[in-house]
């Protein structure tokens, strides 16, 4: 299951950000997103608890409970999941679980797009045009507030803090300390595997990168979850600032050239 399926559609989709087909028809139908959000409830959020927050929220919405939703994306907020804060946003934008509010909504869309994620800056700007000037000021001005404890000078830390503790507490397995962390494979029970940034996310009691290296050092963490959302796009010649770039990379050899049957790894 790619993880820009499961980061930008389901949550666009059930959020609104997106249009479906039929307006009457439940996103919950959807197979693609039912086996998201079996993906959500089996992965291991242990020491994560931005992860936490997001997949409980977005579980928690997908069955209409807003109120819990609500609850739940605070907390990814509160450790810098900017898909999180984009859900909050868009919850008080839409009305779902409180009042609309295009103002609180603003405030939590300008924060989600703090790192300059494109979709993220895209739905911000679209509410921005809607609003007055009045609603902008307050917008920005609560922004500032929110700024100060969800933001990622604050955020940020609240998080390698809990990913470091994690990273002792698996220290201390290898030493004779038994943290409840296993490796379990072909388990029947499991649930289909998301991909976060590229790295496929363990399942809780079912196996997965749990010592992964970059799960738990925090500059390559937020790395991976960044290029999540960052737009990636190779078409035609590379060029950068309409030059085209002097010694473009190679490309890719041709598998049959060299015996190899021509397949494709798997995607991610």
């Amino acid at each position: 299951m790619r993880g820009r399926f499961y980061k930008l559609i389901v949550a666009a989709t059930m959020l609104g950000l997106v249009s479906i087909a039929n307006a009457d028809e439940d996103p919950l139908n959807d197979p693609e997103i039912q086996n998201t959000l079996r993906g959500m409830a089996t992965a291991s959020t242990w020491f994560h608890p931005d992860l936490f927050g997001e997949f409980a929220g977005m579980r928690a919405y997908a069955h209409h409970r807003y109120g819990d939703a609500l609850k739940y994306f605070e907390i990814g907020a509160l450790y810098a999941d900017k898909m999180s804060q984009l859900s909050l946003g868009l919850m008080h934008m839409n009305g779902e679980g409180t009042a609309k509010d295009p103002v609180k909504a603003y405030a939590w869309l300008d924060l989600a797009a703090e790192r300059d994620y494109p979709d993220f800056v895209a739905t911000r700007d679209s509410l921005k045009k809607t609003l007055t000037p009045e609603q902008l000021a307050q917008g920005q001005a609560l922004r500032k507030t929110l700024g100060e404890k969800y933001g990622d000078a604050a955020a940020k830390p609240r998080l390698a803090t809990q990913l470091h503790l994690g990273q002792m507490q698996m220290t201390g397995s290898r030493t004779g300390y038994d943290s409840g962390i296993y490796q379990l494979k072909n388990t029947p029970n499991c649930g289909p595997t998301l991909v976060i940034g590229g790295q496929v996310q363990p399942q809780a009691g079912c196996g997965g990168p749990i010592f992964a290296k970059e799960r738990w050092d925090p500059k390559l963490y937020f790395a991976a979850r960044d290029r999540e959302y960052k737009a990636q796009v190779s078409v035609g010649n590379l060029e950068e600032a309409g030059k085209p770039i002097a010694n473009p990379p190679p490309q890719p050899a041709d598998p049959a050239a060299n015996g190899n049957d021509g397949a494709k790894p798997p995607a991610h």
